[in-house]
């Protein structure tokens, strides 16, 4: 009796694998907008981390500028990131410049604005490590 249960077991992984030699249909999977990690991408201008990017470059602009006034962001027209070790923002914005003198102490979101309007590329990075931004590079034309 124990030889015929061991012969009846020994033919179930026999029935299992004959299964295996018919054909089936394989289904094609095919990658979609697959984004290569580390590669630049287009980011959402409005969005809550290109915006303090954007005015952190406004503020390292403003006090790089040989200009007597401050200048306030006004809008991000585009922005384009990329994740390394550190986050790079590419942003494409318009700043406007205020009447706002940097000799005074001014809150610079509450300053009347003048006609003087730049457009401006800023490259920013940001360190999540340390929670810092620093601009990388910035050039303005009218």
């Amino acid at each position: 009796m124990g030889l015929h249960i061991f012969l009846l077991l020994s033919l179930i992984p026999l029935l299992c694998f004959s299964n295996g030699d018919e054909l089936m249909e394989e289904e094609v999977i095919t990658a979609r907008h697959i984004q290569p990690q580390g590669a630049p991408f287009l980011i959402n201008p409005e969005s809550p981390e290109v915006q303090e990017a954007a005015k952190k470059a406004v503020e390292e602009f403003n006090a790089k500028s040989k200009s007597k006034k401050y200048f306030r962001l006004l809008n991000v027209t585009s922005a384009e990131t990329q994740v390394t070790n550190l986050i790079t923002y590419k942003i494409d914005a318009v700043i406007g410049k205020t009447k706002c003198l940097k000799t005074a102490d001014a809150v610079i979101e509450s300053c009347v604005m003048g006609k003087k309007r730049l457009m401006c590329k800023f490259e920013v990075t940001y360190n999540p490590r340390n929670d810092k931004h620093e601009l990388i590079d910035s050039s303005c034309k009218k």
